[in-house]
């Protein structure tokens, strides 16, 4: 499995999970997108389980991070915020695909969090989960 073949699978995912809304991912913007949007990070704090193998990345099996974080305009109340934090969290709990050659579980999801305070034109609801996956 490779990195990329990983990052491709959950950003399909999670851009499928909330139509009609702007998905940006991790180096992809420098100036945010008209709210709501949503940013999915992916990180991979350890690789496991490395083989020798004639293909890919030689990596096996991956253990990594998925954050996703909704914005949506401030002091509209909170029901487009947490309609997406329901949304991020349904995906994380479906995540696996029998079909899918990319196997990913997701574990325990923390959050919704919610960021009200400050000045930004923006309040945001933000999930994590920590996630292995394999081919």
């Amino acid at each position: 499995m490779s990195f990329a073949t990983l990052r491709a699978y959950l950003e399909t995912r999670v851009a499928a999970a909330f139509p009609g809304v702007t998905c940006v991912f991790d180096n992809t913007f420098e100036t945010p997108p008209a709210v709501p949007y949503v940013i999915c990070l992916i990180s991979y704090p350890t690789t496991t389980e490395p083989v020798i193998c004639q293909n890919e990345s030689a990596v096996e099996q991956l253990r990594g991070n998925l954050q996703i974080s909704c914005y949506a305009e401030r002091g509209k109340g909170m029901k487009p915020l947490e309609e997406m934090g329901a949304q991020a969290m349904v995906l994380m709990n479906r995540m696996y695909d029998w079909s899918s050659p990319v196997k990913v579980r997701c574990g325990q999801i923390s959050g919704p969090t919610s960021v009200l305070a400050g000045t930004e034109p923006y309040g945001l609801v933000t999930l994590s989960c920590a996630f292995n996956a394999r081919v």
